[in-house]
């Protein structure tokens, strides 16, 4: 059975993870270049959002374990700002390209690092599966993000 606190950090990282997913779509719109990657991020962000909805009701029935370790609400709530943060500057003009790129391979980059989904431990081949698309669908996304970025580095004027 959950506690609440560890509740309160699962709706964060599905929150995280919406979050994620209107900053692809915004990015996708303000920057067509590279709108099919983004567009199709964010409807993986949006089914991890989903996953993690769907650990959480697992987690209540003991078929997935969640231990958060050292990680608290905080951590979670001040990714979701810096997130938020990205949003009201590319909605105000103030993001670029490159930055977006930028942008979009740290936040995979800090997901990664953060081990945010190594905190769920599947108790059934069902749920260790789920898990573990979620986290490699991350580490392809931090990947892609890298390669766009490295593209457009090489192909914009110094």
């Amino acid at each position: 059975m959950l506690k609440d606190y560890q509740q309160t950090i699962l709706e964060l990282l599905a929150q995280l993870e919406l979050n994620m997913r209107d900053l692809y779509l915004l990015f996708a719109e303000r920057f067509p270049k590279y709108g099919d990657l983004w567009s199709s991020v964010s409807l993986q962000e949006n089914n991890h959002a989903d996953g993690i909805k769907k650990l959480r009701l697992l987690a209540g029935e003991d078929r997935v374990l969640f231990d958060e370790k050292t990680t608290k609400t905080y951590t979670v709530k001040m990714f979701i700002s810096s997130i938020q943060e990205a949003l009201t500057r590319t909605k105000s003009g103030k993001m670029t390209l490159i930055n977006a790129l930028s942008v979009s391979h740290d936040f995979e980059q800090a997901i990664l690092e953060k081990g945010f989904y190594n905190f769920f431990s599947g108790q059934d081949d069902e749920t260790r599966t789920l898990i573990r698309q979620i986290k490699e669908e991350t580490l392809d996304h931090q990947m892609k993000m890298k390669n766009a970025w490295e593209q457009e580095r090489k192909s914009s004027p110094s």
